[in-house]
């Protein structure tokens, strides 16, 4: 029995009634492992595989002594190259950290290992998480589960290859500019960015910048992601609420800013499939509406630009002073286009960035959601550090194809990314839904009564 068929939720319940082992899950993730990840390069730092079958006795052994297991217990994970892990080596895909070992976990991989999670290695990552197609120096390039000439995107691109090409049943990733989202729309995963503050972070910029970044959940199934999320916030928050779901696809509300959508360069082909797609909702029960911002869209990005090079030249300080001959252009151009950026230009970002908070909440308090395409493209040749033209427009930077994603997070807002499942990489596409802040619960009925309608095929 191939067990990585099952979802996570699924192999936590048969662990719970006896009817499989900790030991036989690893195997059959392992066995993928072996024979997928050569090619597709999702995982990297994989732990020594007989210290991990240790690890699994152990706790198959006390399982069997009666001690009751958590939800998580003996499930296998990967976590994302970005977060500190104290048994192995954190890279953040660059060069300067190649055989960098922390002494402690990051707080959201504390919270994981105490959730009975078994961690088995680390997902690939682009250098410090900068650009969204997943490739570093220090491990190479991470492929597209459907063409392994395609990229994954980024920067969770080895966490959404992964969970797709089931090497793990999910995993965690983190999103500042659509970095969950762009992955799992490429990958045809679902994905949640909770609301900022949910899942515990090392950042230290927050107390002096706007939080935009924020840890989050890959996985294939809504009810994986409540289960994986409740793990990283070290706590029971949504797994069970889901389980009581009682929500209805008809009682739903939607809108779609058509007018913010024109503003940013789409592929004509996604823009084309994405109201297809937005058909189908409403033929399940959706109320859709199409509206349009009273204000100029521009500001989104005016704001955005500003704030996002500022926080990563501050993050990089240290690394740009002293190693910036083995930092990658893109990352070299965002930080010295942060330290030219004044305070008085990250006071203006910042009003603006209030303004908008102030419009959409409006927005969201008529409507249950905003919706847009989580991608404006489709994957593109993984040689390629991104789409240097779209629909024959030259893209200004090496970030303007993630235009999509930055609405809710320069906001702070929680967001769903619901998978078509096409299969192929032609017409990955997924949507993403935007709610207020701290209805990520409605978020996550929305996306299993979605799936449960459904059965994903939408």
């Amino acid at each position: 029995m191939d067990l990585t068929e099952f979802y996570g939720f699924q192999l936590s319940e048969k662990m719970q009634k006896l009817e499989i082992t900790s030991e036989k899950i690893l195997e059959s993730y392992i066995n993928k492992i072996k024979k997928i990840n050569p090619k597709l390069n999702a995982i990297v730092s994989l732990k020594d595989t007989s210290l991990l079958f240790e690890n699994c006795k152990k706790i198959d052994a006390s399982r069997k002594k009666g001690k009751k297991l958590k939800p998580l217990s003996g499930l296998p994970i990967a976590i994302k190259d970005l977060e500190e892990t104290k048994d192995i080596i954190t890279t953040y895909g660059s060069l300067i950290y190649s055989h960098y070992k922390p002494k402690n976990d990051s707080p959201m991989v504390s919270n994981l290992r105490k959730s009975g999670l078994l961690i088995i290695g680390k997902t690939n990552t682009p250098e410090f998480g900068v650009g969204g197609q997943t490739f570093n120096e220090v491990f190479g390039t991470t492929a597209n589960p459907f063409n392994f000439k395609k990229t994954a995107g980024g920067s969770s691109g080895g966490a959404a290859a992964a969970v797709q090409s089931k090497l793990i049943p999910f995993a965690d990733g983190s999103d500042m500019m659509g970095s969950l989202r762009t992955p799992s729309s490429f990958c045809e995963t679902f994905s949640i960015r909770p609301t900022p503050g949910l899942v515990p972070s090392n950042s230290t910029l927050s107390y002096k910048m706007p939080r935009i970044s924020t840890n989050g959940v890959i996985a294939r199934h809504p009810m994986d992601l409540a289960l994986m999320l409740d793990g990283c916030i070290g706590k029971k928050a949504y797994f069970e609420k889901l389980i009581r779901n009682k929500f209805s696809l008809r009682k739903v509300t939607a809108c779609i800013p058509e007018n913010y959508l024109e503003n940013i360069l789409v592929d004509n082909k996604v823009t084309k499939q994405f109201y297809q797609n937005i058909e189908t909702f409403k033929k399940l029960g959706v109320k859709i509406k199409k509206i349009n911002f009273d204000f100029e869209p521009n500001l989104f990005w005016d704001s955005w630009i500003d704030l996002r090079s500022k926080i990563i030249s501050l993050n990089l300080k240290k690394e740009f002073e002293e190693n910036s001959h083995l930092l990658k252009d893109t990352i070299i151009w965002e930080i010295e286009r942060g330290k030219k950026i004044t305070d008085e230009s990250i006071k203006v970002a910042k009003k603006k960035r209030l303004y908008l908070s102030k419009k959409i909440n409006e927005i969201l308090s008529t409507f249950n959601f905003l919706i847009l395409p989580s991608a404006q493209v489709f994957p593109f040749d993984k040689n390629n550090a991104f789409p240097k033209t779209i629909n024959k427009v030259k893209t200004t930077t090496y970030h303007q194809w993630l235009e999509i994603t930055i609405l809710p997070s320069l906001i702070g807002l929680p967001v769903i990314s619901i998978p078509h499942n096409t299969g192929s990489c032609k017409k990955a596409l997924s949507t993403q839904f935007i709610s207020a802040k701290n209805e990520d619960d409605r978020l996550l009925q929305f996306a299993l009564n979605l799936f449960n309608t459904t059965q994903s095929k939408i």
